[in-house]
């Protein structure tokens, strides 16, 4: 099959998954009864509130889509061919793709970020995108979030039937009408200008909350499905974040090396990006 054939052929596909997955995303994710719950949950919509970075593994991005749908969420996603289709999806439901992963653009995409820090939108990054390893948080994720001086919430998802893909991040997709459960970690404050040993120790205490999470949200499914609020609740909390939000407090203890003191986040100009892997 030639090239051109090949790029013909993607094209048509991510046109019409375009078209179409907005759809299937609400016919899906719309059956679902799900609840909320967790230490770092906030009200779904910026307003009245500063603006956050949402962390979830690959494998459990399915559902935010269409769940914080029309909130023009910052999100990034792969400039591979394949993550075309999930940015056409993403933007039929409301929401801004930016391009960039750990193989391709990851300095545009980290200058396309920090510029829209000041937008008043939040964000959604997969730290382990898009093509692992699966559950391996990647240091871009963590210079982000130290040069934005945004708060970091842990967001994991579960179902109580679902199916998972043969695909390297065993990507889940929930049974029509089932239960699910959003889970949000205490918030993470990330140190400002990390150097690479910061980087390195500020990724492994993220992979470690993400994963707690996860794993916790798995775990205790039934307890804290019946302990969660329902979604149209979620989208009215009052006031809509927690303490721990409004005071800007670091939720893991700062680490003991590789971090600057006395600097303040820091919105590079285009020149001045020297980003790691997203």
């Amino acid at each position: 099959m030639s090239s051109v054939w090949r790029h013909r052929r993607r094209r048509v596909r991510n046109w019409v998954v375009g078209w179409v997955g907005p759809w299937l995303l609400r016919l899906l994710v719309g059956s679902l009864r799900i609840r909320w719950c967790g230490a770092g949950m906030i009200r779904p919509s910026p307003e009245g509130r500063e603006n956050a970075i949402y962390l979830c593994w690959h494998q459990r991005l399915l559902a935010f889509p269409f769940t914080h749908r029309g909130l023009q969420i910052r999100a990034l996603i792969s400039a591979h061919g394949d993550g075309e289709m999930l940015a056409r999806v993403v933007e039929g439901l409301g929401h801004k793709a930016i391009r960039g992963s750990t193989r391709r653009g990851g300095a545009r995409a980290a200058r396309e970020l920090l510029a829209e820090v000041t937008s008043g939108h939040d964000f959604a990054i997969t730290p382990d995108g898009p093509q692992g390893p699966r559950f391996v948080f990647q240091k871009g994720s963590v210079f982000f979030a130290s040069q934005s001086g945004l708060a970091v919430v842990p967001t994991a998802i579960s179902y109580r039937r679902s199916w998972s893909l043969p695909t390297w991040d065993g990507f889940i997709i929930p049974s029509p009408f089932t239960r699910g459960v959003v889970q949000f970690g205490a918030i993470v404050r990330v140190p400002p200008d990390l150097d690479g040993a910061g980087l390195e120790e500020w990724r492994v205490k993220l992979e470690a909350a993400l994963n707690a999470v996860t794993q916790d949200t798995d775990h205790r499914f039934e307890d804290l499905y019946r302990s969660g609020i329902k979604t149209n609740d979620y989208f009215r909390l009052d006031p809509p974040f927690p303490a721990a939000f409004a005071a800007r407090s670091l939720t893991l203890p700062e680490p003991t090396g590789g971090h600057r003191e006395g600097h303040t986040p820091l919105h590079p100009t285009a020149g001045q990006i020297q980003s790691p892997n997203l």
